[in-house]
């Protein structure tokens, strides 16, 4: 409930604080006084967007602050906002926001710093405001499935399914988490069998690279080395004057010569092992040459090997001297994944139960919502009909969202399925006989728009959860009877709610529990906004100014005192 409103520096407010009470607070005055002033401020409080040109002439700044009585869910909401809520006492809370001329500004909660979406949350819960300034969360298409299941008192119902709903939604993460999982650990388990398989097959082994490469640098010189070895046996051992003949030659000679001269026979070994190791080279190089491979086969070979050795090193970015120890690891590795389904199997059989929950569920749902509907209708047509909109008709379209990845499936064809169940609602109006209905966010504002209103504030007045309701122009183009039946309205209307009304009307004026009195004047060549509480005598005062104009007769105050009294009476009753 909305207890106590301060306004400063707002158009033609200086400094302004207001008091409301519980039950039907009226604000009236005369034309231009500023009670919509008020308003705009209000609606400024709760989100709207600020309009520098609101500042009072000669300030920089404007500031609006507002005192809340909250409990229950409005707390709960306030605490899920971070914002801080006195435990002591009855809950309250504090608005506020500043406007500067700058364009720059501040919100605030208790004193913690908000952003306008949150003041705007806040606001639709705290305060729905109907006329100029909109600020109204029954045009929200949204909250009127909420509306519908409030007034069908299925919301109890709605609670429990939307508990299976959400145990529905973790199953199903789960699920697809395990899923996940397991297609991963198979395609793990994949591409390892299939590399094991492949380093396996290839059998590379420690230092082969090195050993292949050096045959294939002999295949590639076979031609070269056996030239050259037999040109080293035949200057060795085969051509005339070859190297062992000759050393063979020398020896003798050497051999007669230490004959003639002894001193010179120790350096005839030096000759005999020069001619041994000589022959020997020479039978070395012919095994040597009889061992040379020619083969194009044995190259082909090694280098197809080389080339696959090469190419595991480049998809594996190893060397080939580490594949050995990749494949060891690759083994240890695919003996360690295990595919265990066993909570997947689990899971499906859970969701399979939570669907046939859910598909049964959503059905009773769209049925008790139907009749509900009709019913509802039904109510708003009499309560139109009072408020002199004539043969106007309010409508409440349900419809399903398809879906083709649904689980709530029907006919053939999936939709979506959310924790309200498979419905959407929105609210369709009419104004006259042959008209199509139209979202009845779609509908003018103004007087028509605050009776629409009242009329579904009327009927759903235990359903809504806003606690305060604002209503601004409602008296626009009505008189008579019809305002007598707004006035009336209202009243049953403020036992469930806070409500405030700016009327111009007496008719609807005389059934406030708390009677506001807005006034103009000019202090100092300024022009000031001024509002004061009503007594007794000030609303006889007041009320006869409503039912005659300014000038005030003994008449119009005899009406004025006739009309408080028949509005207690019909309270009592």
């Amino acid at each position: 409930m909305l207890a106590e409103i301060r306004i400063r520096n707002y158009a033609l407010i200086e400094d302004l604080i207001i008091e409301f009470s519980p039950g039907l607070n009226v604000l009236s005055g005369e034309t231009g006084a500023g009670k919509s002033i008020i308003i705009g401020a209000l609606s400024l409080l709760l989100g709207d967007k600020p309009d520098t040109d609101m500042i009072r002439t000669g300030a920089d700044t404007a500031l609006v602050e507002a005192r809340f009585d909250v409990s229950g869910h409005l707390a709960g909401e306030c605490s899920g906002l971070g914002i801080p809520v006195a435990e002591d006492g009855a809950p309250q809370l504090l608005l506020r926001r500043r406007t500067e001329r700058n364009g720059r500004g501040a919100a605030y909660a208790n004193d913690s710093g908000v952003t306008v979406a949150a003041l705007q949350k806040l606001g639709d819960r705290l305060v729905d405001l109907h006329g100029q300034h909109q600020h109204q969360l029954l045009l929200k298409p949204e909250v009127h499935l909420d509306i519908l299941d409030e007034y069908a008192g299925l919301m109890p119902e709605r609670q429990k399914f939307a508990e299976q709903f959400r145990a529905f939604e973790a199953a199903s993460a789960e699920l697809a988490r395990i899923d996940k999982e397991l297609a991963e650990r198979k395609a793990r388990r994949d591409l390892t069998e299939f590399q094991l398989k492949e380093l396996s097959g290839a059998q590379v082994k420690h230092g082969e690279l090195e050993e292949l490469n050096r045959e294939r640098e002999l295949l590639q010189t076979a031609e070269r080395r056996f030239t050259l070895v037999r040109q080293l046996e035949e200057l060795l051992s085969e051509q005339e004057g070859s190297i062992t003949g000759l050393l063979g030659a020398a020896g003798k000679a050497l051999a007669e010569l230490a004959e003639l001269d002894p001193g010179l026979a120790e350096r005839r070994p030096v000759l005999t092992e020069a001619q041994a190791g000589a022959d020997d080279l020479w039978r070395e190089l012919v095994r040597y040459r009889e061992g040379i491979e020619f083969s194009p086969e044995r190259m082909e070979a090694v280098n197809a090997r080389l080339f696959l050795i090469e190419k595991l090193e480049r998809k594996y970015g190893l060397t080939a001297a580490e594949l050995p120890a990749f494949e060891a690891r690759l083994r240890a590795e695919l003996d360690s994944i295990e595919l265990d389904s066993s909570r997947r199997d689990e899971l499906a059989t859970e969701l399979t139960g939570l669907t046939k929950y859910l598909a049964a569920g959503a059905d009773a749902l769209t049925r008790k919502r139907g009749r509900a509907r009709s019913e509802l209708e039904k109510r708003l047509k009499d309560e139109f009909e009072a408020l002199g909109l004539g043969k106007a008709a309010l409508s409440v379209s349900l419809t399903r969202t398809p879906d083709p990845n649904g689980v709530y499936e029907r006919d053939g064809e999936r939709f979506r399925l959310t924790p309200s169940g498979v419905d959407a609602a929105e609210f369709l109006f009419s104004a006259n006989p042959g008209e199509e209905l139209r979202p009845l966010r779609k509908v003018a504002s103004g007087g028509e728009l605050s009776r629409i209103m009242l009329a579904l504030k009327s009927v759903l007045s235990q359903a809504d959860p806003v606690p305060t309701l604002v209503f601004d122009e409602i008296d626009v183009g009505i008189g008579g009877k019809v305002a007598e039946a707004v006035g009336k309205r209202l009243t049953r209307l403020a036992r469930a709610h806070q409500v405030i009304c700016i009327t111009h009307l007496p008719q609807i004026a005389k059934y406030a529990d708390r009677h506001l009195l807005v006034s103009k004047s000019t202090r100092g060549g300024r022009t000031l906004t001024a509002i004061r509480p009503l007594d007794a005598e000030g609303r006889i005062e007041e009320l006869a100014r409503m039912t005659s104009g300014a000038a005030v007769t003994g008449t119009s105050v005899a009406h004025a005192r006739e009309m408080l009294e028949t509005a207690a009476r019909s309270r009592r009753d």
